[in-house]
């Protein structure tokens, strides 16, 4: 039986982004190691069948004995289990990972979702953030891509070897947890908006209320803002708790804290919106938008700007431009029910077309395969 370990610095993620993924990797009779810090979710990892280990990883430090360290605690636990392949998830699992894995002859799979900060740190920052990115990635069996313009970037700067490189369509969605659900008219007099992200400032949480107001002060009462997603994480950007108390104070705003059912809210909202100007892979909360049938509203950035069809699903704005975001808004409350139900369907066929869950899988198991057999 071959043995793959998972690298990531949530056990949150690899539970609500690769669940499907392990699952199938061990019906396939591989065993499966989950490495990553513990949370709440550690325990459904066991319970998914994973032997699970704990790492504590601090994905914000830029401390560099801090990162040696984690760098040796990574090689200690691939040593005591010897896993065949490591697939690896975010930045420091990439590089970290990539370079402990290196050092015992193991081969492992990396996964891009979105380039975070390695790009928009200062110049030292980024130039040492690039340059072991490029070392730990020369070994790597395969490096995904979630995105063409991250895809671009770093294969075009030669940080990563285009022979490796493989784009795919995101976490992918599984089209039947998150079935398609016409829009309704539940709300009556409310067309109900819904941000679904870590509440920092980075998803676009102000500007979207900023453009909330504006809509106000042009007389507009139809309307709501829900902002679902977890509060006070460790980022320097988070949003804290008594910063969304007072965003909560406008009336057309509420925070509907976190959740492990997004299902439920999507079904009861009207429109998916995330102005986010992150470097985001490809955002999980439009893909399941898009299944669930619900038009978007979403920032033209890397990732975000793959879920959109302007006009034919949705609309892309310009990044931290409260102007073109609430422009977007209003469009979509000046449309009629018709029209926004015409949309929602588009991206349901959006997400058959392009973001099927099995679409990834099917690429994890051929790249496994292969690294498994040259081996």
């Amino acid at each position: 039986m071959n043995r793959i370990a998972i690298l990531l610095n949530t056990s949150w993620y690899i539970y609500n982004f690769r669940r499907n993924l392990i699952s199938e990797l061990i019906k396939n009779n591989y065993e499966v190691i989950a490495i990553a810090p513990y949370d709440e979710y550690s325990n459904r990892l066991e319970q998914l069948g994973c032997k699970y280990f704990k790492l504590e990883i601090n994905s914000k430090s830029k401390n560099p004995i801090y990162d040696l360290m984690l760098l040796f605690r990574i090689r200690l636990l691939l040593e005591k289990n010897s896993p065949d392949l490591l697939l690896n998830f975010t930045i420091k699992p990439n590089v970290y990972g990539s370079l402990a894995a290196r050092s015992l002859g193991i081969k492992c799979i990396n996964n891009v979702a979105g380039m975070g900060t390695l790009f928009t740190e200062g110049f030292i920052s980024r130039t040492i953030l690039k340059f072991l990115f490029k070392i730990s990635q020369l070994k790597a069996h395969t490096v995904f891509f979630q995105n063409i313009d991250d895809y671009n970037e770093l294969t075009i700067n030669n940080i990563v070897n285009k022979d490796i490189c493989k784009l795919i369509p995101g976490s992918g969605v599984n089209l039947l947890d998150f079935p398609f659900s016409p829009i309704h008219s539940k709300h009556k007099d409310k067309l109900v908006f819904i941000l679904i992200a870590r509440m920092i400032r980075s998803k676009g949480v102000v500007e979207l209320v900023e453009a909330g107001l504006q809509l106000a002060k042009k007389g507009y009462t139809n309307f709501r803002i829900n902002l679902l997603g977890e509060l006070g994480i460790n980022n320097p950007n988070a949003i804290t708790k008594s910063e969304m108390d007072d965003l909560c104070l406008n009336l057309f705003v509420s925070y509907l804290g976190k959740t492990d059912d997004v299902k439920y809210f999507i079904h009861n909202s009207d429109v998916v919106v995330l102005p986010s100007y992150y470097r985001e892979g490809t955002p999980k909360s439009l893909l399941e938008a898009l299944s669930t049938g619900r038009p978007i509203i979403t920032t033209d950035m890397p990732g975000c700007r793959d879920t959109v069809l302007h006009g034919v699903n949705g609309f892309l704005c310009k990044p931290k431009s409260v102007q073109d975001l609430t422009e977007k808004m209003e469009a979509m409350l000046l449309m009629s029910a018709e029209d926004r139900k015409k949309m929602g369907k588009s991206s349901r066929k959006i997400a058959e077309e392009k973001y099927d869950e099995r679409i990834v899988i099917d690429h994890y198991f051929e790249q496994i395969e292969k690294a498994l057999r040259i081996k």
